[in-house]
C-alpha cells in the first residue's frame, strides 16, 4: 500500500484533486476580495454623514510650580 499514489490510475485523479483545490481556494479569495470592495465602494460613495463634535481636551495643572507656565497651541 506505500505505492497507492504512485499507480498511474490514482495519481491522475490525487494531482485532478490537488488542481481543484487550488482553483477552488484562488476562486473563493477573489470572491471575498470582490464583497470587500463591493462594501467599501458602498462606504465610499455613501454621503459622509453628520457627527457629533468630538470633545476636546483640556489640560488641569496640578501641583503647580512658582516658575511654571502652560505651554498651549490655542490662540
Amino acid at each position: 500500500m506505500p505505492n497507492f499514489l504512485l499507480d498511474p490510475g490514482v495519481a491522475i485523479y490525487a494531482a485532478l484533486a490537488v488542481a481543484l483545490v487550488v482553483w477552488l481556494g484562488i476562486f473563493a479569495f477573489l470572491w471575498r476580495l470582490d464583497q470587500q470592495a463591493r462594501e467599501l465602494r458602498r462606504r465610499l460613495d455613501q454621503p459622509p454623514r453628520a457627527e457629533a463634535s468630538a470633545p476636546r481636551a483640556t489640560l488641569e495643572v496640578r501641583n503647580p510650580h512658582p516658575n511654571a507656565r502652560a505651554v498651549t497651541n490655542d490662540e
